[in-house]
């Protein structure tokens, strides 16, 4: 398995690629983790972390218990974290994309166009990312299943969840 992220050309912005790990240590840990466990463990600066934690804990993502044992811990069941939520939880690029036409504006059909179909490579995005839960990345790598196969799955849960 490729753990040094070498495999792959999108690149998330530090905060988000931090989130994200942290997100998926404590789910894979199961338990309260220190910042310091944390930082050590998944290379993250510790004062950066207990930054970006508090922006997952205000998302409703993680908690933190203060003191000598204290640490964070998932909010929620993995099952019900998704990725869209934690890009979310770092005011994720997507949602400030698509930006409306000035009133007054007399853009062409062409522009017109161009901004409709925009909107949906941005909608399109936030579904893929809001299919995919934490719990399908663990159950990918437990199962050894195929990640597309896995992937594939979580996007016609999703496909199904929108026809309705």
């Amino acid at each position: 398995m490729d753990v040094t992220g070498k495999g792959t050309d999108m690149k998330l912005k530090a905060s988000v690629d931090y989130g994200v790990r942290a997100i998926l240590y404590l789910a894979v840990k199961n338990d309260t983790c220190s910042s310091r466990e944390i930082s050590d463990e998944m290379s993250v600066p510790r004062d950066y972390l207990i930054q970006l934690a508090l922006r997952l804990r205000n998302a409703g993502l993680i908690k933190a218990r203060p003191g000598k044992n204290g640490g964070y811990m998932l909010a929620k069941k993995t099952s019900e974290i998704t990725i869209g939520d934690i890009l979310d939880a770092f005011d994720n690029d997507l949602k400030h994309v698509r930006q409306p036409m000035k009133k007054g504006s007399k853009a062409s059909d062409s522009a017109l166009a161009v901004y409709e179909m925009h909107g949906m490579v941005t909608e399109s995005l936030e579904h893929y990312l809001s299919a995919i839960t934490v719990q399908d990345l663990m159950e990918i790598r437990e199962s050894g299943e195929s990640a597309n196969k896995t992937i594939a799955k979580a996007l016609r849960r999703e496909a199904d969840r929108l026809e309705e």
